[in-house]
């Protein structure tokens, strides 16, 4: 797979405008966050994503996605509106389904890390920045550096 922001929707959310898909590459890596309003452990998690995001976009270049599971347009709305970061616009269900897909998240909150190329890193961040906080970003790295040595050979 060449870039995978490729299969991102032209236009994306950003608060309650929608605007043009930004250029990922500007990012030193960017996240899909599958989750949903009604799920209590996303409600927990995103609260520390939040968080990570606040502190981590102080020094570094990142971005996030949100791919929504909520139910209706308005749970989304409701939801979506803590969030600091973008999102797939609710009337791009066929992007949502077509994302949900490809990442196959196995339950929600589920977040798929990618770096400026588009190239997959990983598909563990939750665990990751639940388990070393702000030090998952080292780790996403230390990730990135060995799938770019695999992919060289």
């Amino acid at each position: 797979m060449k870039n995978f922001s490729q299969f991102l929707s032209e236009n994306l959310q950003e608060g309650n405008e929608i605007k043009p898909k930004p250029d990922f590459s500007k990012y030193q890596f960017w996240g899909l966050y599958f989750s949903a309003s009604w799920c209590p452990p996303c409600r927990q998690f995103t609260g520390m994503l939040k968080n990570f995001y606040d502190e981590i976009r102080k020094s570094k270049t990142f971005e996030i996605v949100l791919v929504t599971h909520d139910e209706n347009e308005r749970d989304f709305m409701k939801y979506y509106q803590k969030m600091p970061w973008l999102a797939i616009p609710w009337s791009e269900k066929m992007a949502i389904s077509y994302l949900t897909r490809i990442c196959k998240p196995q339950t929600i909150p589920h977040l798929c890390i990618f770096d400026q190329d588009g190239n997959y890193v990983t598909c563990g961040a939750r665990d990751d920045i639940a388990m070393y906080g702000m030090k998952a970003w080292n780790h996403w790295e230390d990730i990135a550096e060995e799938r770019r040595k695999y992919r060289q050979k």
